[in-house]
């Protein structure tokens, strides 16, 4: 049976991380969209990002990877500037896409993590964001 995502969102309003968990389940399920989810949240372009994917299981492609890109700018309208976007997966297609998603968002930080606790400590980090 075909597998979709499930959205968990978290925030972490103390140090101004939204926590965006895909978990996939079967297709009969409905599920909240990203944008529904995010758009709960007063400002979320305000917040750096943590989206874990380790427990998602469907496509995982270039093409959905663009989808979130063109669905995160649509919501943000560039106001997420010099904020950060750590992404959590072993998958390697997200180092493939890294370089798109930079692009497509140039005033936002973007790093692929293979662990939770590096992608939080980068986002925790007072570094400048790496161009």
């Amino acid at each position: 049976m075909p597998k979709r995502s499930r959205i968990s969102l978290n925030i972490d309003a103390a140090n101004r991380i939204l926590f965006v968990r895909l978990h996939s389940l079967c297709d009969d399920h409905n599920t909240p969209d990203l944008i529904d989810s995010l758009s709960q949240v007063d400002e979320s372009w305000s917040y750096d990002a943590l989206f874990d994917f380790r427990r998602y299981e469907a496509d995982l492609s270039g093409d959905y990877l663009s989808f979130l890109t063109q669905k995160w700018t649509a919501l943000t309208e560039g106001r997420d500037r010099d904020r950060r976007m750590a992404l959590v997966s072993p998958c390697p297609v997200l180092n493939l896409q890294l370089r798109e998603m930079r692009s497509a968002m140039p005033d936002r930080g973007i790093a692929v993590f293979e662990s939770f606790d590096e992608g939080l400590d980068w986002l925790k980090a007072d570094t400048a964001l790496a161009a």
